[in-house]
């Protein structure tokens, strides 16, 4: 019965939020500049590992 409730919050949140809560987790005693690097920190992040991403299947892309 439990493991149906923590399921069900686990499905509420998408995909992009579970993956900034396990790289940069925000807690509710971080101030509001920690926050707010934190979120910025992992937007940066992302669009870091989308460019990595987008050069390397361009390169291969080329390639063939």
């Amino acid at each position: 019965m439990e493991n149906e409730t923590t399921d069900q919050t686990s499905e509420d949140i998408s995909l992009f939020q579970r993956l900034r809560n396990s790289i940069l987790p925000i807690k509710p005693t971080d101030g509001v500049p920690v926050k707010i690097l934190k979120e910025g920190g992992f937007y940066l992040f992302a669009v870091m590992i989308l460019l990595i991403s987008l050069t390397l299947g361009g390169a291969i892309m080329f390639v063939l």
